[in-house]
């Protein structure tokens, strides 16, 4: 088969892309109408008034003005017949005068950026293939917005129907669609009778891609939405497969989507691909934003490089009404667990501010009201920390510290760290409030010790020399109750202690071997901090812990030999 590749443009530079060589021939199906084939009535088997009428959905432009004296069987027509079919029963062709242009056309589905394969089958008879001038074409022709040809692929019509009485196959190089281009059309053209064709096998391979936003008040998807700052944008993907070929190596690119979209291994012809894409916490400075996808790499299944394909979504981005707010308590952790337990009492007088995420003091300081709760409310979406002035307390609790930080449920714990300021806590569309920043103040150390020692001398006194006395079991009594040892060095130590009265006891009755005899040394000798505080019994008198005095540690006790 002959074949011939013209590219032309009546006048202007045609801009655009045809492949010289062809790839494997399509494999046309039987009836030419088959999967792959977006031609619309490929067979010429449809025609409006039926018989050898015109066959649907082609435009005809007869050679005009026809000379006097034409005959009809020269008239310019597109019309049907059955003599030459290579497809169904029915074949088109174009009569027409001599040496007159006379075109048919059928619009086809366009896809800018497509790639456009055509087969067909055409013929023509002897005598046209002799003459001079002869313009027997069929083809492919992409028009602009202006109706301008700016990329032609046709083929010459060289197969003479009286040879085998049927019109032949020919293959065109594949056509990429100019970026100017806004129309496709097959045509077929003649100066001479006739030109005859059939089964028009048109393949497309292109796609698309379309990027959509999601209002979050409504839930639609648009090529726009407005998010309140501090919002997730969420858009979505979609690469849709617009052609009857299938595609492969579909890569997806969105720098603005938290987790980069994979790419599409295979997508077949009709079919579409949807990607979820969010940006998380946009910010003022991201109004207007236009965020683009873009799709490369995308191959055929005939081997096809289809160009890369970009699309856009755009956010506006609204300041979020000032409505958030946090709080909420300061109490007194008397029992120091770090929980606000009943019968815990708030703090009154505390100060409290509120600092933004660049630690900048935001509105007015709270003080604590009469139940030791607070309250800073009609704030912007943003990140916020607060921060208790624990360096200042009011004089009922001033010698109060922090509480141990996050010891359980965040309702009732105690949120701010030894400096008095929490955690940054967020506040936006997905959290309006956080009444849960609490600070618990817990009473300051109270402490009770300190010394058995073995007055081997009998003066009541802790003298140089005299040992302390390990392993006395020591009890404590009163507003708490514990039991501890002393150690190696005869001390001993109760610590962390609520405000109260309290007793030491010590055990005697089990004093190591080495002491086995000994009796509690006299009581009260003289210097507190190095006499003996128990009596016959073991027990020392009540000491009193709280505000003025926070620790005892001279209550010791003496044991001294019998003799």
């Amino acid at each position: 088969m002959k074949r011939a590749l013209a590219v032309l443009a009546a006048g202007a530079l045609v801009a655009g892309s045809v492949t010289a060589a062809v790839a494997a021939p399509p494999v046309i199906p039987a009836g030419c109408a088959g999967p792959g084939n977006i031609a619309p009535n490929p067979s010429v088997e449809q025609m409006a008034g039926g018989g050898k009428t015109a066959p649907t959905g082609y435009t005809f432009t007869g050679a005009a003005p026809v000379p006097n004296g034409t005959p009809s069987s020269k008239v310019p027509k597109l019309y049907t017949d059955g003599t030459y079919a290579s497809d169904g029963g029915n074949y088109a062709l174009i009569q027409t005068p001599d040496r007159m242009l006379s075109s048919a056309y059928q619009a086809q589905k366009f896809v800018p950026g497509g790639v456009y394969t055509l087969t067909d089958f055409t013929g023509t008879h002897t005598e046209n293939l002799s003459r001079a001038g002869d313009n027997q074409f069929t083809g492919l022709r992409f028009y602009n917005a202006a109706n301008k040809v700016v990329l032609e692929n046709k083929l010459k019509v060289t197969h003479d129907v009286n040879t085998d009485r049927k019109v032949a196959r020919q293959d065109f190089p594949a056509s990429t669609a100019p970026d100017s281009a806004t129309s496709v059309k097959f045509f077929a053209e003649t100066n001479y009778n006739w030109v005859k064709w059939d089964c028009v096998y048109l393949q497309l391979a292109a796609y698309s891609v379309k990027k959509e936003v999601q209002d979050p008040a409504t839930g639609a998807w648009g090529p726009k939405a407005t998010i309140t700052a501090g919002q997730t944008a969420k858009y979505r993907i979609t690469v849709t497969n617009e052609g009857s070929v299938g595609l492969k190596n579909l890569k997806v690119a969105d720098p603005w989507c938290a987790t980069q979209p994979s790419p599409i291994a295979t997508l077949d012809g009709g079919k579409n691909q949807v990607i979820a894409c969010d940006h998380p916490n946009v910010t003022i400075d991201d109004d207007g934003h236009v965020n683009t996808v873009t799709v490369s790499g995308v191959t055929s299944a005939n081997g096809d490089k289809l160009g890369d394909k970009t699309a856009t979504a755009t956010i506006i981005v609204k300041t979020p009404p000032a409505i958030d707010k946090v709080g909420d308590f300061v109490w007194a952790d008397t029992n120091r667990n770090g929980l606000q337990d009943s019968g815990e009492a708030g703090v009154p007088g505390v100060k409290v501010t509120l600092k933004d995420s660049a630690g900048k003091d935001v509105g007015t300081p709270k003080t604590t009201d009469a139940q030791g709760k607070y309250l800073f409310d009609k704030l912007p979406d943003g990140d916020y920390t607060v921060c208790f002035d624990v360096a200042n307390l009011p004089n009922a609790v001033s010698a109060y510290k922090p509480t141990k930080k996050d010891a359980g449920d965040d309702a009732k714990d105690s949120d701010a760290g030894a400096d008095g300021c929490t955690a940054k806590t967020t506040l936006n569309a997905d959290k309006r409030e956080d009444m849960t920043l609490d600070l618990g103040l817990m009473p300051p150390v109270n402490r009770l010790g300190d010394l058995v020692w073995a007055d081997t001398n009998r003066n009541g006194l802790q003298d140089a020399g005299e040992p302390g006395v390990q392993g006395i079991k020591v009890t404590l009594k009163g507003a708490a109750t514990a039991t501890t040892t002393t150690g190696a060095d005869g001390k001993y130590l109760f610590d962390e202690l609520n405000d109260g009265t309290y007793q030491v006891c010590f055990d005697l009755a089990g004093l190591p071997a080495q002491y086995a005899g000994y009796k509690v040394t006299k009581k009260d000798s003289g210097d507190d901090a190095k006499d003996s505080d128990a009596g016959p019994d073991g027990c020392t008198a009540n000491t009193t812990l709280g505000s003025g005095k926070r620790e005892d540690l001279t209550v010791d006790a003496g044991i001294q030999p019998s003799k």
